[in-house]
C-alpha cells in the first residue's frame, strides 16, 4: 500500500522574516540631515548611506529600507537617491552600540518634502514631489 502525505506549516507572515525590535530601538527616534554618499537599491533590503558632518566630524549613517520589491511597486529605483544630494532622515537608531544606523525611516528631501513610501512598511503618507 502507498500512501502520500502533504504536511504543511502555517507560520505567520511576521515570523517569515525578522523583526527590527532586536536590532534597532522603537522606542527612540533620532533625526539626522547629511549627504547621500551612496544607494544600494538590492535584496534583501535596500541601504542609504548618509554623511553627517557635525562640527568637522564626519558619520556615516546606514539607513535599512524594506526590501526593494515593496519598493519598487510604489516608484523606487536604483535612481530614487543620487550622490550629493542632501537629505534628513528620521527613524529608530540602531541598538549596537558605537553603530550607526535608522531603520522606518522617513526621508525628506533639501526642499523639506518627505519622498512617498518611506517609513515604516514603506507606507508612509503620500507626499508631492521629489524625483523617483
Amino acid at each position: 500500500r502507498n500512501v502520500t502525505g502533504v504536511q504543511t506549516c502555517a507560520l505567520p507572515i511576521s515570523s517569515a522574516h525578522h523583526a527590527e525590535a532586536p536590532f534597532y530601538d522603537m522606542s527612540k527616534t533620532v533625526e539626522i540631515k547629511g549627504t547621500v554618499t551612496k544607494w544600494a537599491f538590492k535584496n534583501p533590503h535596500p541601504f542609504l548611506y548618509v554623511e553627517v558632518d557635525d562640527k568637522g566630524t564626519k558619520t556615516e549613517w546606514i539607513i535599512e529600507f524594506v526590501g526593494p520589491v515593496r519598493l519598487a511597486k510604489i516608484g523606487w529605483s536604483a535612481k530614487t537617491f543620487t550622490p550629493g544630494e542632501v537629505v534628513t532622515v528620521n527613524g529608530h537608531p540602531s541598538r549596537a552600540e558605537g553603530t550607526h544606523g535608522i531603520s522606518s525611516a522617513t526621508v525628506a528631501r533639501a526642499d523639506g518634502k518627505v519622498i512617498p513610501g518611506s517609513g515604516r512598511g514603506g507606507n508612509a503618507p503620500e507626499a508631492v514631489g521629489g524625483q523617483q
